[in-house]
């Protein structure tokens, strides 16, 4: 699972991986595994399994594992950066996209919360959050990446327009100009229809807005996944039949998540809880293991690792 193909030097949520190291490990993967595109790595979910026991020494030769490349979020680094290199070396990829994004040049929150807090020193912010007064210290050198990830954790528990106005106070208190995060740019539609026009490109869903849907309605759940999929076949036309859960962790959706995506017509369902796909899975509970800024070598062996667990 990658977000960012990018050689960002301002990367504190490490969510990007450097265009060098991204060609890299494609061609480790390449020649490790058989890199396939999601219909076909989830084909044998529930009835046959696309990942094969190791076999040990002197038996017959091992097959190689089936992997599939994910993205989440929809960056334009996706088409820029990461589709040439993809293409190149034949590889597919899977691009889920946050739909309120697009042509939008506000980026995501938690990139401009980045933003209005780098290199701050010396200063306190008060801050209400879920009905809470928070006093969030920027005083020391490790000061703002540790409020960068306390904030974080609360804030995406709020509903957006919620999440908005905790930014407003915290750029006012900082008497900044709300940013906009220019290197991690969301794509625009039409950069959209661009990536999805390469024949390696599946373009799945990840809601509107990109809310945290655990403990949320059924209702309010179908209506964001539903929606953020309408919207991507009415600008494609064409078929969206995958998702995944915005975070994805065991905190971010829950089993009405699940039925959620059932009901709208997903195929699969993607998380971020770390583990490899077998036949055993549930295909609306699909793991996935992430991906770091890592070279060749040690991405050989996490895959060696990963295989093995």
């Amino acid at each position: 699972m990658y977000h960012r193909i990018a050689d960002d030097p301002e990367d504190p949520y490490s969510l990007c991986v450097s265009s060098d190291h991204f060609e890299a490990q494609l061609r480790t993967i390449s020649e490790t595994a058989e890199v396939v595109d999601l219909d076909r790595l989830t084909a044998g979910v529930a009835g046959g399994s696309p990942w094969r026991r190791y076999q040990a020494p002197g038996r017959a030769r091992p097959a190689r594992a089936q992997v599939a490349l994910t993205f989440d979020d929809g960056y334009a680094d996706n088409l820029l950066t990461a589709l040439p290199v993809a293409e190149a070396l034949g590889v597919p990829m899977t691009v889920y996209v946050t739909t309120d994004g697009l042509d939008s040049t506000k980026g995501y929150w938690w990139d401009r919360m980045a933003l209005l807090l780098h290199g701050r020193r010396e200063v306190e912010l008060d801050v209400e959050i879920g009905g809470r007064q928070l006093r969030i210290s920027l005083r020391g050198e490790k000061a703002a990446p540790t409020a960068l990830v306390a904030l974080h954790t609360c804030l995406r528990l709020l509903a957006v327009v919620e999440i908005e106005a905790a930014l407003v106070v915290i750029a006012g208190q900082l008497s900044a100009p709300m940013p906009e995060p220019k290197r991690a740019r969301v794509m625009t539609r039409d950069e959209l229809r661009t990536l999805a026009a390469s024949p390696l490109v599946t373009i799945g869903a990840h809601t509107v807005d990109h809310v945290l849907l655990s403990g949320r309605s059924l209702a309010e759940q179908i209506e964001t996944m539903a929606r953020s999929k309408a919207e991507l076949e009415s600008l494609l036309g064409r078929p969206v039949r995958h998702f995944a859960y915005p975070y994805g962790d065991s905190d971010a959706f829950d089993a009405v998540s699940v039925e959620a995506a059932r009901r709208c017509g997903f195929e699969t369902a993607t998380t971020t809880l770390s583990g490899r796909v077998t036949r055993l899975n549930d295909r609306w509970r699909l793991p996935r293991r992430m991906v770091r800024d890592w070279n060749a070598d040690e991405f050989a062996a996490r895959l060696w690792a990963w295989r093995a667990a």
